[in-house]
C-alpha cells in the first residue's frame, strides 16, 4: 500500500509542477542562447510596461480598448515601424513623450509576443 501512496504522491507532484512551470510568452528561436533569451525577454518585458502604460488603454491586448481602435495586426505593426524608421512625426500623441528607443521596444514587444 506504501508503494501506492509513494507513487500516487510523486504523480500529483509532478502534475503540480508541470502546471506551475511558466509558458513562453514570447516567440524566441531555439538557436538563441538562454543567456540572450533571458535578455531579450527582459526587453520584452519593459516594452510590455510601456505598452501597458501608454498604449492598452486604446488598443486592446490587455483591456478591452476603445471600439474604434482595433488591436495591433501585423500590417498596423509594419507600418508603425517603417514610420518608426522614417523618423514620421504622423504618430499619436502619446508618442511625443516616449523615445524612439522606448517605442521601439513597443513593437518588438508586439511582435514577438505569442497571442
Amino acid at each position: 500500500m506504501t508503494k501506492i501512496n509513494y507513487f500516487l504522491a510523486c504523480s500529483v507532484l509532478f502534475a503540480f509542477l508541470q502546471c506551475s512551470k511558466p509558458k513562453e510568452q514570447y516567440y524566441i528561436p531555439d538557436t538563441i542562447s538562454k543567456e540572450n533569451k533571458r535578455n531579450l525577454i527582459a526587453y520584452f518585458e519593459q516594452g510590455k510596461v510601456l505598452y501597458i502604460n501608454n498604449c492598452s488603454s486604446c488598443h486592446g491586448i490587455y483591456h478591452k480598448g476603445k471600439d474604434s481602435i482595433p488591436n495591433f495586426s501585423q500590417a498596423q505593426l509594419d507600418t508603425y515601424k517603417a514610420k518608426l524608421a522614417m523618423k514620421d512625426g504622423q504618430t499619436h500623441t502619446f508618442a511625443d513623450s516616449l523615445s524612439y528607443d522606448q517605442i521601439e521596444q513597443i513593437l518588438k514587444f508586439l511582435s514577438y509576443r505569442k497571442q
